[in-house]
């Protein structure tokens, strides 16, 4: 069902409880990103992808006492470029969350863009690499082709819409994910929630690998 402003109808999560303590992000983190050849995605975009990546980790090192940072580019960055646009938006967040669209460039490729790929930096690898919220985000708006995840440690997961993507079978399933969670009282029913949609995600023709 879609609502007034034309994004999907999906259960609500009831608020966890803040999570642990954070990561602090080192040199080293940042130098062992891995190249990785994401499905989905052209092989000639995996360098630049590993480069944002380290981009990510760096700023929120340096300008953001490494704490969750979004960086949001649109896959067509090529055409933007030679006409004189901007292709990349960069928002930063707290320690326990980040919202993309808070950066206005971010938010108007979102809107705007056939296909975007947004990298988002969690720093508390002791939960699922990805949580509800970015799930929500991710289905929520059909222009983002994939989410990234990397964690403080340099550890990355992502998500990827294949062609043939079922957008109402990815809610279905996020709604259940939804109900165990807020059935949930600990981080262990919270990581439950999450693994359950990201083991049921490929039944809506969704891409998840954990790197």
């Amino acid at each position: 069902m879609e609502s007034k402003d034309g994004k999907i109808s999906i259960n609500d999560l009831e608020m966890a409880k803040k999570r642990s303590h954070k990561i602090m992000i080192t040199d080293v983190s940042i130098k062992k990103v891995p190249l990785i050849k994401y499905r989905e995605i052209p092989e000639s975009e995996y360098l630049m992808l590993q480069d944002l990546v380290k981009e990510v980790l760096l700023v929120s090192k340096n300008d953001n006492d490494s704490n969750e940072v979004a960086l949001t580019y649109s896959l067509d960055y090529r055409n933007l470029i030679a006409e004189g646009k901007e292709f990349m938006g960069v928002a930063l967040g707290d320690e326990h969350s980040v919202d993309p669209c808070m950066n206005t460039v971010a938010y108007h490729l979102i809107t705007t863009s056939i296909q975007c790929v947004v990298i988002v930096l969690h720093n508390h690898p002791s939960l699922s690499k990805f949580s509800l919220e970015d799930v929500k985000f991710f289905l929520n708006n059909g222009t983002v082709k994939m989410m990234v995840v990397v964690t403080n440690l340099g550890n990355i997961s992502y998500l990827v819409k294949r062609e043939n993507y079922n957008r109402k079978k990815a809610i279905e399933i996020y709604n259940y994910a939804v109900s165990v969670h807020n059935e949930g009282n600990n981080i262990h029913d919270y990581q439950k929630a999450a693994f359950y949609f990201l083991s049921n995600c490929h039944e809506a023709n969704i891409v998840y690998e954990d790197r």
